[in-house]
């Protein structure tokens, strides 16, 4: 995916920050054990000429551990994580002794030629410039061998200003690291005093407990930002802020689910089901029936067997089960579910369809693999559930049965039959399904597409780039298919996993089999692609409304056309084209409809604030006016009091003074 300025930055400044920091990390664990070899207690009792020659020789042992970890643990075909994660930390250790005995080597020649043995001359720089130098020629060797791969994508990406970036994310990195270095160094010095060992030996054991800090920091930011999610999740917006009247959805009238227990995700889905009117004019018919939506919020029940028995009520109330079709959904972790492909049923299905979709999270899907476990259960006993009642109804009051499951919901509602292939699909009476977007940790995915099982019969799944590899596909196979995977070769969310960053994903294979959105010319470096795909899944999810592409984790532009296909429903050519204009008008009108409710909420903070404001003003002049009030009253009071003693005080001095010539004040006062 094309990358702005901004993310090469984050790429360079964290692949740097890591490309330092584990090499770092094992050269001091080497030096420590070259330490412990020298049998000196501390640094300062050695003599570093001879440290660095044991250091030499222990890097020259950890090359030859390194590469023996990389013979015994060589790639296998479906291997575990484990056993990747061991030989890429072979790959390390043999790559840090290999830079280290170098730099060793070249410090002891150096020194020597200069008559310091001590000197220790900094190397690393210049032969780290000279290597930058090489792989900047060779990097661009290989983008003008791809030129025409993203001619027509518009990447905003300055090299100067992904550069300067670049150089701040290390710093700030940098930063970090510096912290955690200072951290792990007291931690180190207190072992060393308890156990009257050399600070070096128990560096590593430092880092481990300031690594150990970092991460419990992080999880704590990590569960407060969680936590202001799920409250915003659960706040009722302008925009959808009134009961739906339809009584053929939940939230609405006689409805069992309460309206602001549904989320906002949840509201959103109930309130734009389509009218019998819209279904008409779009197809040109008459509509059978109004839509039926029905939605179960995380918050609509305490428990999972709560909210499904909730969601079994909704189904009878409405009578969802006796519609021709049963589309049943497992949202992503937001609990949004993707309007296109239930509208676009909707449309084709002329309203005879009921959409059932029971919520397991509140949360963005990167912040919600928590919630992985809980959503496969909760979907597994409602198909489950859905299956056993249908089973007590006669064959031709059934409806047909699909499924539909987005990114996350398309894991939790895959993993629902893991191990169970696709006869565990047919055995609950899932007639099709639609997956879009499946991320890459789905097990049932890999199980059907990649092992050779008894309990799957690989004519009837299919995973697709475009609509137009189904249509390349036989008139035989095509009409066999039942269930299907759309994945974009260029969709991160479909690559990206932990093993990245321990061996190269099938999809950076030989030039020639790589898919047409892949780089020829790209190679796998660890931990660059890792990095570099998990900035490709936050843009791959960029969509534009009302423009629909299809491309990264968008699947909107040929959605329309698997759910025609796929779910066998009847629509013609032109009636296709009159539903994707509706889709896109639709989008746009909720766009629109979001749009006002924010500019109006904005606008009633700002009334809001300004009111406060001069309330507060207001309060503060009165406050202001009183005090001054009092302390005028205050001043006049003690003028007063500071005038009467000195009236009084004056005509004491009269009368003293008049006295002294007749000699007593008493005779006076009595002669007058």
């Amino acid at each position: 995916m094309p990358k702005s300025s901004l993310d090469q930055a984050l790429t360079t400044g964290i692949s740097g920050a890591l490309n330092y920091g584990i090499p770092a990390l094992i050269q001091d664990t080497i030096e420590a054990v070259a330490l412990r070899m020298t049998g000196a207690a501390s640094a300062e009792e050695v003599d570093r000429r001879t440290w660095r020659r044991v250091s030499i020789a222990v890097d020259v042992a950890a090359i030859g551990l390194g590469l023996a970890g990389q013979v015994v643990f060589r790639q296998r075909e479906g291997e575990r994580l484990p056993r990747g994660g061991a030989r890429a930390a072979s790959w390390w250790v043999a790559a840090t002794g290999l830079a280290g005995g170098l730099v060793g080597v070249t410090q002891e020649v150096v020194g020597r030629r200069a008559g310091d043995e001590d000197r220790s001359t900094p190397v690393a720089l210049p032969v780290g410039m000279v290597l930058a130098g090489v792989n900047e020629f060779r990097r661009r060797r290989w983008e003008a061998a791809d030129a025409d791969l993203f001619a027509d994508e518009d990447a905003p990406t300055s090299a100067a200003k992904s550069l300067g970036m670049g150089l701040g994310v290390s710093a700030a990195l940098g930063l970090i690291a510096s912290g955690e270095r200072m951290l792990a160094t007291g931690v180190s010095r207190g072992l060393a005093r308890v156990f009257a060992g050399s600070e070096r030996v128990f560096r590593p054991i430092g880092h481990a407990a300031a690594l150990s800090v970092v991460g419990v920091a992080v999880y704590e930011l990590i569960r407060r930002a969680d936590r202001k999610i799920e409250h915003g999740a659960e706040t009722i917006e302008g925009a959808f802020d009134i009961a739906p009247a339809s009584d053929k959805v939940s939230g609405g009238p006689g409805s069992f689910v309460a309206w602001d227990s549904l989320s906002r995700q949840g509201r959103r889905n109930v309130s734009t089901a389509l009218s019998t009117d819209l279904i008409e004019t779009v197809m040109g018919e008459p509509a059978v029936a109004e839509p039926i939506r029905v939605f179960v919020g995380l918050e609509s029940a305490p428990t999972e067997r709560e909210r499904l028995e909730l969601l079994m009520r909704e189904l009878d109330r409405t009578g969802a089960l006796d519609r021709e079709l049963l589309m049943v959904i497992s949202p992503t972790g937001t609990g949004y579910v993707n309007y296109v492909a239930v509208e676009a049923a909707e449309f084709m299905s002329r309203g005879n369809i009921a959409s059932v979709t029971m919520q397991y999270s509140l949360r963005p899907s990167p912040l919600s693999l928590d919630r992985v476990d809980e959503g496969r259960e909760q979907y597994r006993m409602m198909i489950d559930t859905i299956h056993n009642t249908l089973r007590e109804r006669p064959a031709k009051k059934r409806p047909r049965m699909v499924l539909f499951g987005e990114s996350l919901g398309a894991w939790t509602s895959q993993d629902a039959f893991e191990h169970r292939g696709t006869q565990g699909l047919i055995d609950a009476g899932i007639d099709r399904a639609i997956w879009i977007g499946s991320p890459y940790m789905s097990k049932w995915k890999e199980q059907v597409l990649k092992s050779d099982r008894y309990d799957v019969d690989r004519s009837l799944v299919g995973r697709f780039n475009d609509f137009g590899q189904l249509e390349a596909l036989g008139d035989e196979a095509r009409s066999r298919l039942r269930y299907v995977m759309i994945t974009h070769d260029n969709d991160a969310v479909a690559h990206f996993g932990l093993d990245l960053l321990v061996r190269a994903p099938e999809w950076l294979g030989p030039a020639e089999t790589r898919p047409a959105t892949v780089p020829k010319a790209e190679q796998w470096r660890t931990p660059t692609t890792f990095v570099q795909t998990l900035v490709d899944m936050k843009n791959a999810a960029n969509v534009i409304p009302g423009q629909f592409e299809a491309k990264g984790h968008d699947y909107r532009k040929d959605l329309a056309r698997f759910v025609r296909e796929v779910y066998a429903l009847p629509a013609s050519d032109q009636q296709l084209t009159t539903i994707e204009r509706a889709l896109r008008a639709n989008e746009l009108e909720r766009k629109a409809l979001l749009d006002a409710a924010k500019e109006a909420a904005a606008k009633a903070k700002d009334e809001a604030e300004s009111k406060e404001a001069a309330a507060k003003a207001k309060n503060e002049g009165k406050a202001k006016d009183k005090a001054e009030s009092k302390e005028a009253a205050a001043d006049g009071e003690d003028d007063a009091k500071t005038r009467a003693p000195a009236k009084a005080g004056g005509g004491q001095a009269r009368r003293t003074r008049g006295a002294q010539p007749d000699g007593g004040g008493e005779g006076n006062g009595r002669g007058e």
